[in-house]
């Protein structure tokens, strides 16, 4: 898909699946007055979030939910670069370790984009009862 188009979905809150691959799959972003229901959440594979991996296109993993942090990225108070370390990859214990306040955690509901397979899911997992203790919904 061109850069041109790709930009242009992107301003329209449509990111394309499979970007720089033959993907026809499209995941519609949620906003604030729109939020997806975690039970409508699309599949979003490990392999797929770290093609998202750039300023322009910032995808992180947090307790197995996939987000959108694109347009986050400049107002992040702990600078851009602290999600940058973690773009297109799973960024659970980097966000999780810098004890995140309650106003965080329900502004992470606006850049959620999917989860991963369950297949892939490492705190939210039945056999991790551990891990999945105090998970933010």
């Amino acid at each position: 898909m061109s850069s041109a188009l790709t930009n242009l979905l992107q301003s329209l809150r449509i990111v394309p699946l499979g970007h720089g691959k033959s993907s026809n799959q499209v995941v519609v972003v949620s906003n604030a007055r729109e939020r997806l229901k975690v039970e409508d959440l699309p599949e979003i594979a490990l392999e797929e979030v770290a093609q998202h991996d750039s300023f322009d296109d910032c995808w992180v993993v947090i307790y197995d939910r996939v987000y959108d942090v694109t347009h986050f990225l400049r107002d992040h108070p702990g600078g851009d670069d602290v999600i940058m370390d973690h773009a297109g990859r799973d960024a659970t214990i980097a966000f999780h370790g810098t004890g995140h306040s309650g106003d965080a955690i329900e502004l992470m509901k606006d850049f959620l984009i999917g989860q991963l397979p369950i297949r892939q899911h490492i705190f939210r997992a039945g056999k991790n009862k551990v891990l999945s203790l105090g998970i933010p919904e």
